[in-house]
């Protein structure tokens, strides 16, 4: 894998992939052969109040309860619905627009180790929908530039809370949800 801080992704532009430092905001064609090794931090505990009325490693808030995959629990999209599953969830989709900014404010004193987290989202029939039984797909609040065509599947940047579309087998941190 990258050091930690280092994504690598497909540029359309460039028909190749770029590689970004997301802590220092650095790009560059090559692989990054410096940074830390990616072990990363421990598990940031979870008091009693964040707990609320959830099962032991999930948050509560806005009457649902949130997993957020360990810093090196990283999946496809489509092992990511599975982990969410086998957790007694699944896989994140918004309810309510805060809830991405929600995420992005706990993701930050948590650390994953990937940029992005994926979503139930994904586009059918050329258009996005969050699946059977969410509420439809409007209003969503996209990174500058997307959707850029690059994937078929639904993530958000965890530094902004906005939605980006990525390749499927991409493997990322990932979020389960379920009601409370």
């Amino acid at each position: 894998g990258l050091p930690y801080g280092w994504e690598k992704k497909f540029d359309g532009k460039m028909n190749g992939f770029v590689y970004i430092n997301h802590v220092t905001g650095e790009t560059r064609t090559s692989p990054p052969t410096h940074g830390s090794s990616g072990t990363g931090p421990a598990p940031v505990q979870i008091s009693a109040r964040e707990q609320g009325a959830c099962k032991s490693g999930w948050r509560y808030a806005f009457n649902f309860c949130y997993y957020i995959s360990a810093f090196a629990d990283i999946q496809s999209h489509s092992g990511a619905q599975a982990a969410c599953k086998t957790q007694g969830g699944e896989l994140f989709w918004p309810q309510f627009v805060y809830e991405s900014f929600f995420l992005k404010k706990t993701l930050n004193k948590v650390k994953i180790s990937t940029h992005f987290f994926w979503t139930n989202g994904e586009k059918h029939g050329g258009k996005w929908d969050w699946g059977t039984g969410h509420p439809a797909f409007s209003n969503p609040r996209w990174s500058p530039g997307q959707p850029d065509g690059s994937g078929t599947c639904l993530a958000v940047y965890s530094h902004t809370g906005f939605l980006d579309d990525q390749p499927c087998e991409t493997q990322y941190n990932y979020v389960c949800k379920t009601k409370a």
